[in-house]
């Protein structure tokens, strides 16, 4: 019996392997050896790519385990992800339009193109104020995508029977991420993200249905059953007292804002083939991952009832899967949730490999270089930066949620920036980087020497004086015309 569920489960692991891998192969049909094309498809994916690869980029590894461990450790405190559900959708209606309409306008194509042009009047500041968002964007997201891998090793080891251990696990699944990557760009990835968001959807949604009838009889008896045994992890402050209401509402602040201004999400927001495409990508955005989230509580509930004194809640979903449903309907799911680690993994690469190409490589150290030139220089720095995260999974950092929270609070910092030239004429560049370098600083400081001061999460009290920078200092420095002129097009177009 044993062997059997080991070779359905090898079965079910490597069919979605192959079926990723085709897919991106097909995906360069319509590739141009351009690095253009190879970071934002030319702006030519369509609705139903658009919205299920920017969806599939929000949720990860943290979606699936993460998610859970949090529930059963805090308790229903985790409903602030309904916030950072809904608002993503919301501001690629709002910030994403005007920034694809300003893509079309400059040709923007990278995290660090986007400022170099808004703040183009302030010269070698706006080049360096790229630079600050290019190494924030590395470090952060990095390690981000780092986690991806851990969590989906782990689920390599479980659906194999153990046969896949969780180095060659580490191993499969950053070459995977690297291929389709390489081989396509955001293209390949988009693709892939397509099936893999419809694909996480049906899995995780049937998984929580299936563990919640046969565990309680169904998802509402998981409630009921929760408030009558743990009634403290219903509401504010949870199981421990962690989420007080000021903690509560920094984090989903800091996750909201940072996940916004991340680079694999921004750099959708020039993929679009029009506006049209964008405004009902971001409807459907919203209704998606709010949707997926729905469920997630009552297993998180159903978790702490049932194993009070897990010592690793984030491995607690495959857990619940194999005890209460049939194997491969458990390695079916368990295939969801490699569908959700790899399509922000590959997104995240993606970006980074974007930002070090056009960014960092191609105004500092080989200004000349033409579109087919750059396409080459960063399909060998995503081959460079798999071993890098390959490197970091090796270490095994930390629980999902912290670094989920590490990270948006260092891009959290930089909303202000980003978001400040769509509105503000009179904000500037001068201020846009010392607003980003005080606020980093700030962030750093309340993570690793005050940590959180007054229960208020690092990213907030970053993005607090971040702003309160950004707004004084433009007061006291000079107009610059390049702001004005976006902000100017942009009311001619969104009146």
């Amino acid at each position: 019996m044993e062997e059997l569920e080991a070779f359905i489960g090898i079965t079910i692991l490597f069919g979605w392997v192959f079926l990723m891998v085709i897919t991106a192969w097909l995906s360069t049909k319509y590739r141009k050896l351009s690095v253009t094309d190879f970071a934002t498809t030319g702006g030519t994916l369509g609705l139903l790519t658009l919205f299920l690869t920017y969806s599939a980029t929000y949720h990860s590894a943290y979606a699936f385990m993460g998610t859970t461990g949090f529930i059963y450790t805090h308790g229903l405190a985790w409903w602030d992800n309904v916030m950072w559900c809904v608002l993503p959708g919301i501001a690629f209606w709002v910030i994403g339009s005007r920034v694809w309409v300003l893509s079309k306008k400059y040709g923007f194509i990278s995290y660090g193109d986007y400022l170099r042009g808004v703040y183009g009047s302030g010269r070698s500041v706006a080049t360096a104020l790229s630079v600050v968002a290019a190494i924030a964007g590395f470090v952060f997201v990095l390690l981000y995508t780092a986690i991806q891998a851990l969590g989906i090793a782990y689920l390599f080891n479980v659906i194999s029977k153990g046969i896949i251990t969780f180095e060659l696990g580490l191993i499969i699944f950053i070459i995977l991420m690297v291929f389709i990557t390489w081989i396509g760009g955001l293209r390949a990835v988009a693709w892939t993200d397509t099936i893999q968001g419809i694909f996480m959807l049906v899995a995780y949604i049937l998984g929580c249905i299936w563990v919640a009838s046969a565990a309680f009889g169904g998802i509402f008896n998981v409630f009921s059953e929760a408030a009558q045994r743990i009634p403290e992890g219903l509401s504010l402050p949870g199981f421990k007292g962690a989420f007080t209401p000021q903690f509560w509402t920094s984090l989903w602040i800091t996750i909201t804002l940072g996940m916004i201004v991340m680079p694999h999400v921004w750099i959708r927001y020039y993929a679009g083939k029009s506006l049209r495409i964008i405004k009902w990508a971001a409807v459907f955005t919203a209704a998606y991952l709010t949707y997926l989230y729905i469920f997630t509580p009552a297993i998180g509930l159903a978790a702490k009832l049932l194993y009070p004194e897990y010592p690793t809640p984030d491995k607690l979903v495959p857990v619940l899967l194999l005890r209460y449903t049939p194997f491969a309907f458990a390695a079916f799911v368990i295939a969801g949730a490699l569908a959700a680690a790899l399509s922000t993994a590959d997104s995240q690469l993606h970006a980074v490999s974007t930002i070090l190409t056009v960014d960092i490589y191609k105004p500092f150290i080989k200004p000349e270089a033409d579109e087919k030139y750059l396409y080459h220089v960063e399909r060998w720095i995503v081959i460079a930066l798999g071993a890098i995260v390959a490197l970091i999974s090796f270490t095994r950092p930390g629980l999902f949620l912290t670094i989920l929270a590490m990270a948006t609070s260092g891009t959290a910092t930089l909303f202000p920036v980003f978001v400040a030239p769509l509105f503000w004429k009179r904000v500037t560049s001068k201020a846009a980087l010392a607003s980003a370098i005080i606020g980093e600083i700030v962030v750093a400081l309340t993570t690793f020497v005050w940590k959180n001061p007054y229960g208020v999460v690092s990213g907030v009290w970053g993005l607090i004086v971040a702003l309160v920078v950004l707004i004084i200092a433009s007061i006291v420095t000079k107009p610059e015309k390049s702001v004005e002129e976006c902000v100017t097009f942009l009311r001619s177009i969104f009146r």
